[in-house]
């Protein structure tokens, strides 16, 4: 007789900021997700089911996003940053790797600076998944500061949010001065090209079809970080092609996470 599969694990909130898939007993590998702007954790809801089970995800749910869009966003990157890692310090005492998407990249990876600041081992890895190295300038015109038509039409261009949310007119009023903050804080973001290389690998990730970042753009990750630099794994989709993981975006962060089995472990002085 065959066992009964196991039931996916459950995606908690453990504070207003994390939402966890605990694994039973100790994980190898801790998964910090980060989204994309204008979105939450729900994002990564279903990889409890796509990752090996001896991966934990815990995803990130920043202010003014789902349950939290009363809470009002900090003033820049960096605080956002340090509250991420306040409240992800508990998750780092077994090895982590990150993930984030297009702005989640670079909150993750400030996020993680951040822990190594505050005496937490470094990550295994960083994959860095739709967005530009941030030392480069950005490629297009910031959205934030249009119309709501134009604005609108830009976020539906991106494909960032289903046709069927920009079409709810009731919704989209609740939303829209949530949305237009979030990108303010990202478009008006600079990342400081005198900051410290990364002290821990960065494997970027693209969807052959993105129109926003080239395959230069993503490589050019391996400019900020002590670790040598990595090949740029293109998958299929386009900008935001983590709305809808293919068999071969999953296999993609799968075979990344595999090789945190081997990695030797990073070294946090060189961040300072």
């Amino acid at each position: 007789m065959t066992a009964p599969a196991a039931a996916p694990p459950a995606f908690t909130a453990e504070s207003p900021w994390v939402r966890r898939a605990a694994r039973p007993g100790r994980p190898r590998l801790r998964l910090l997700c980060f989204p994309y702007a204008g979105m939450g954790a729900s994002l990564y809801r279903s990889w409890p089911d796509l990752l090996p089970e001896d991966v934990e995800v815990v995803a990130v749910q920043p202010p003014g996003r789902e349950d939290r869009a009363r809470d009002a966003l900090p003033s820049g990157v960096g605080p956002l940053a340090r509250a991420c890692a306040l409240a992800l310090r508990p998750y780092t005492t077994v090895p982590y790797a990150v993930y984030g998407h297009c702005a989640g990249a670079v909150l993750g990876a400030e996020t993680a600076r951040e822990l190594v600041r505050r005496g937490a081992e470094p990550p295994r890895l960083l994959i860095a998944a739709g967005h530009r190295a941030p030392h480069l300038p950005a490629r297009t015109e910031p959205l934030h500061a249009l119309s709501d038509e134009d604005f609108l039409a830009g976020v539906r261009a991106l494909g960032g949010l289903p046709d069927r949310l920009l079409a709810n007119a009731s919704f989209m009023e609740f939303l829209l001065p949530l949305l237009r903050a979030d990108f303010a804080l990202w478009e008006t973001h600079r990342g400081d090209p005198g900051a410290p290389p990364l002290p821990f690998p960065v494997l970027p990730l693209r969807g052959d079809a993105d129109t926003v970042v080239t395959a230069a753009d993503a490589a050019a990750w391996g400019e900020r970080t002590t670790a040598p630099p990595r090949d740029v794994v293109h998958v299929p989709g386009g900008h935001y092609f983590v709305n809808d993981m293919t068999p071969e975006a999953v296999a993609a962060v799968v075979a990344a996470l595999e090789t945190t089995r081997t990695l030797p472990p990073t070294d946090p002085e060189a961040s300072s």
